[in-house]
């Protein structure tokens, strides 16, 4: 908008200056051209004079030349016009006993050409008004406005950003802070800093936050407490079944498949509330990392069981890639992508560590029929489970994944699932590398 009004502006400025020197230089060339013209006659007439004697006397305030049609003969007092400066049109019309005037060009240079009749003389008198001073002018008058074009919308723009940047700051600390609660960080607050239009919404914003982790404090610690309740009557259950499970032999094959079934639902049960107590320890704040400099790789190796580790694939950069976390989240976040694989990916296919220049790759591969479109966006919910042909089983309460995620975040890194070319599921996890050298695990 600033660059077409200041355009709109030029033109009009421009052509209401141009048109009013214009007019002024033509009023003042007519009334000096009507004064010489009164008096080439009345030295033709009265004073007897020769043409050449007529036009050596005229004064000219205005830088001009003259010329004098006079018996079918041409006159001039200066060499540098001539009859042919004279345009056939402008000449036929004075002759006709009519005034008029022209613009032209003499030498390239813009001029003004005002002709007139001599009156009684038979004569026609013309003055040639070089306009090179007013051209110059508007071409100053030119540059200045475009220069003025170009300027005006960038300092208007300049303008209007330090005049709206003060308003718009709170909207992009507001939105700052939003964007971290939505990603699960609970501890931001707005700072108003003494900004009377950001104070309302910081205090209406840091109040609902503040709320909300009361809530989910609150939550977590009663996940946890319940938690914590369960383990001793599933230590008892356990215990119970180690007991029962000495007098196996002496089953029937109903009873001890019951009893394979109720181990099975013990081992699951009592993994769930591990879990549980994991997740809720981690929300309520009271679980702490444990952050040490560390080699990838040979965690890896250390960490998987004998029959997995053909299948573990380091490249040049992964063997060196060191990275700094907790131990024992990154044991349980590979081991929980493993069991994962193995209830519903029929088997890990691939355990590979590969590094970049800035991150460290730990990738688990399977051999299962891949996730559905709108699984990779949730898979890493809790209590999500797939629902692809071998992942819509119920076995397992939808955590392991969760917890991954909720690891691997804790130690700023990332992890994401994707689907094989090849077939099957992929899910890699993505940690900052670290400068230090490290022991080893």
């Amino acid at each position: 908008m600033a660059g077409a009004v200041a355009v709109l502006g030029g033109v009009a400025v421009w052509a209401s200056v141009a048109g009013y020197l214009l007019s002024q230089r033509h009023e003042a060339a007519t009334a000096q051209a009507m004064a010489n013209d009164e008096q080439v006659a009345r030295g033709l007439q009265s004073s007897g004079l020769t043409p050449p004697q007529a036009l050596a006397q005229l004064p000219h305030q205005l830088a001009s030349s003259s010329l004098l049609y006079y018996q079918d003969e041409w006159f001039t007092d200066d060499l540098t016009v001539s009859r042919s400066t004279i345009p056939a049109e402008l000449a036929a019309l004075v002759r006709g006993g009519q005034p008029h005037s022209q613009r032209v060009a003499v030498g390239g240079s813009p001029a003004l050409v005002v002709g007139l009749p001599v009156e009684g003389a038979g004569a026609a008198y013309y003055e040639v008004f070089m306009l090179t001073e007013l051209d110059e002018s508007l071409t100053t008058l030119t540059l200045v406005l475009v220069a003025g074009g170009l300027l005006i919308p960038v300092a208007t723009m300049t303008l209007g950003w330090w005049a709206v940047r003060p308003a718009l700051r709170p909207v992009e600390q507001v939105a700052g802070a939003v964007a971290a609660v939505a990603s699960g960080d609970l501890r931001v607050r707005i700072d108003p800093r003494g900004d009377a239009s950001l104070r309302l919404i910081a205090e209406s914003f840091n109040s609902t936050v503040d709320a909300l982790e009361r809530r989910v404090r609150m939550d977590a610690k009663f996940a946890a407490d319940v938690s914590h309740e369960l383990r001793s009557p599933l230590t008892t259950m356990v215990n119970t079944v180690h007991l029962v499970e000495r007098y196996q032999d002496s089953m029937d094959s109903d009873g001890q498949e019951a009893l394979g079934l109720l181990r099975a639902e013990v081992d699951g049960f009592q993994q769930l509330v591990q879990d549980l107590l994991d997740i809720s320890r981690s929300d309520a704040g009271s679980d702490r990392l444990a952050m040490v400099e560390l080699r990838l790789a040979e965690l890896v190796e250390r960490a998987l069981p004998p029959d997995l580790l053909s299948r573990v694939e380091v490249t040049s950069g992964g063997a060196s890639a060191v990275v700094r976390g907790d131990k024992r989240r990154l044991r349980q976040a590979l081991m929980n992508l493993v069991a994962n694989a193995e209830l519903h990916g029929a088997g890990v296919t691939a355990v590979r560590v590969d590094a970049t220049e800035q991150l460290a790759c730990l990738t688990v591969e399977d051999a299962g029929p891949g996730l559905d479109v709108d699984e990779l966006e949730r898979i890493f919910d809790r209590f999500s489970r797939g629902r692809g042909s071998e992942r819509g089983s119920t076995t397992g309460a939808g955590l392991g994944l969760a917890l991954v995620a909720q690891h691997v975040r804790l130690m700023d890194g990332t992890v994401s699932a994707e689907n094989r070319p090849t077939g099957g599921a992929r899910f890699v996890i993505r940690l900052p590398r670290s400068t230090t050298e490290a022991p080893p695990c």
